[in-house]
């Protein structure tokens, strides 16, 4: 299409009529619809001297404009013109968010903030189109004798990595963890075809990259010393490797009666397919291997751009899309979680899949069909009062909870936890220093937040010159800590009891109080000598934010 005519969509509303002896005049607003006028020649200047043209395309001899409507006939009447059209309104297309998508219950992980990122995933395949607007790769290789480009010629690969990357950016569809570092290894030939040892130097690949998980979205009959003992190097670094169960061909003529390769290797995550009923695909392998399953019926995703498909999109099936799917729902899971080990991260995806047909794990369904994580802590629960605040500040990286993966919203929380919560608050440097406080080594995870409060006026330490870090802190010091940092007015006269003019709390206590960041207990008292919980710090820093 002429550069031209796709700009057209973007002209500006112009006014103005044909009259009955060819003269153009300008028209009122609400009579006018918006037209392209194309000339014969060249563009005629008594046509459209007397109006406000605000686009004139030059090469094309045409003008966009708005004319009465009731003039329409004698415009295209005119000697000049050579025709006239109603200019469209267009708009971006709408992003979509697949039934894949939503029945993974990743739009609950959305809202955590939960997108992959800092997660780095190799997809041996096809390759990846580099220049897909729905996808970013961030490395990629060839591992083909007879290709040097990583570039996917096929369609399957770009495939697979939609399911798992596309972009959230409001055209195409979007990915599970779409903020994923990609990496595309092409080990794959433009049929779909391949050697095992080019995904065998495929893996090798990755493990040297560092990578955190590989998919493979591809399946052989027979097993290989060879693959299995990469694929164990692979679990011995540290990289979960996610693999489909097959699409149900013949081997030697029969069908097995478990998962294909390297799937059905006891170090992988093998991934079935089921359809919209979540159901079994008919053509998805199952087995006593079988770990998960996920959506491969009708699986919307990004493609290469081809004469069948010009918008690179394409609905495909298989259990090669349902692969994706897991190794998303995986980069999700190590995001909330980055130091827990690829058992204890398989645990948890198998504490979160639906289950499916028999109870527990099954030779149709495995564990069930996999979800995304729905909150990063299992001990908050939604019909909380902390619960979206709580959910702010983890999607502003403010809080990331405690070790064991919990959040202990009732627990009592440290000097040390709140000026590292607090710093984070306002982009304070967290980098790990030297601090003022004989009793704060530089090691420690707040002593970069704790200078930087001091050199901000923040906080001051005790009265012996310690500061205390792992001592519990009070309502009354969380107070005048925020007091400090977000420099509230001064507040009318404190309505808490337990709160006198001459504790050294008062003011801030009023400040806060009277900006709403705080509304003290049911019994009307503040409580400015109990200690804070994690979840009550939570709440304040979040409304005062």
């Amino acid at each position: 299409m002429n550069q031209a005519i796709k700009k057209l969509a973007f002209v500006l509303i112009v006014l103005f009529a044909v009259s009955a002896g060819g003269n153009i005049s300008a028209a009122e607003q609400e009579d006018s619809v918006r037209v392209i006028i194309g000339f014969d020649e060249s563009i005629n200047q008594a046509v459209t001297q007397s109006v406000e043209v605000h686009h004139t395309y030059e090469e094309m001899k045409a003008v966009a404009a708005s004319i009465d409507e009731a003039d329409m006939k004698k415009l295209q009447s005119h000697s000049d013109v050579k025709w006239v059209e109603t200019d469209q309104k267009v708009k971006t297309s709408a992003q979509t968010k697949t039934w894949g998508y939503n029945s993974t219950n990743t739009p609950d992980s959305r809202a955590w903030g939960l997108d992959g990122d800092g997660v780095e995933i190799a997809i041996i395949d096809t390759g990846i189109d580099p220049d897909h607007p729905d996808l970013n790769v961030k490395k990629g290789i060839s591992v083909l004798e007879e290709h040097d480009s990583w570039v996917d010629d096929n369609g399957h690969g770009t495939h697979v990595a939609g399911v798992i990357g596309a972009q959230d950016n409001e055209v195409g569809t979007v990915g599970m963890a779409p903020e994923a570092d990609i990496y595309a290894v092409k080990a794959l030939d433009q049929e779909g075809d391949g050697w095992e040892s080019e995904i065998i130097a495929g893996i090798d690949w990755a493990i040297k990259e560092n990578v955190d998980i590989i998919n493979l979205s591809l399946t052989s009959c027979q097993p290989s010393t060879a693959m299995k003992s990469t694929i164990g190097r692979a679990e011995s670094s540290g990289i979960a490797v996610v693999a489909a169960s097959g699409n149900g061909v013949l081997c030697s003529g029969e069908y097995l009666n478990d998962v294909m390769y390297p799937a059905r290797y006891e170090s992988v995550i093998s991934v079935g397919a089921v359809d919209e009923k979540q159901t079994r695909a008919l053509f998805s392998y199952g087995g006593e291997s079988l770990d998960f399953v996920a959506p491969g019926t009708k699986v919307y995703s990004s493609y290469i751009t081809t004469d069948k498909h010009p918008d690179g999109y394409k609905n495909m099936n298989g259990t090669s899309m349902a692969a994706p799917y897991v190794s998303g729902a995986l980069a999700l899971t190590m995001q909330a979680y980055p130091n827990t080990k690829l058992d204890e991260l398989k645990d948890l995806l198998i504490e979160h899949a639906v289950d499916l047909g028999e109870k527990g794990k099954d030779f149709d369904y495995g564990h069930g069909l996999v979800q995304a994580l729905d909150k990063p802590f299992a001990d908050i629960k939604e019909d909380r009062y902390y619960y979206p605040f709580i959910q702010q500040l983890y999607k502003g990286g403010i809080v990331k909870g405690i070790q064991d993966g919990t959040f202990a919203p009732l627990g009592e929380i440290t000097r040390e936890e709140v000026v590292t919560m607090v710093g984070r608050s306002i982009d304070l440097d967290g980098e790990k220093r030297e601090t003022p406080f004989p009793d704060v080594d530089k090691a420690s995870f707040g002593s970069g937040f704790i200078t930087s409060a001091v050199e901000e006026g923040i906080i001051k330490g005790l009265p012996d010159g310690t500061f205390g870090p792992k001592q519990k802190i009070t309502r009354g010091e969380v107070a005048v800590i925020i007091d400090r940092v977000f420099e509230l007015e001064s507040g009318t006269q404190t309505s808490f009891p337990d709160v006198s003019p001459e504790c050294y709390c008062y003011d801030a206590v009023n400040a806060v109080a009277t900006a709403g960041i705080v509304t003290g207990f049911p019994d009307g008292t503040y409580g400015p000598d109990k200690y804070i919980t994690r979840s009550e710090l939570a709440t304040i820093l979040a409304r005062a934010l």
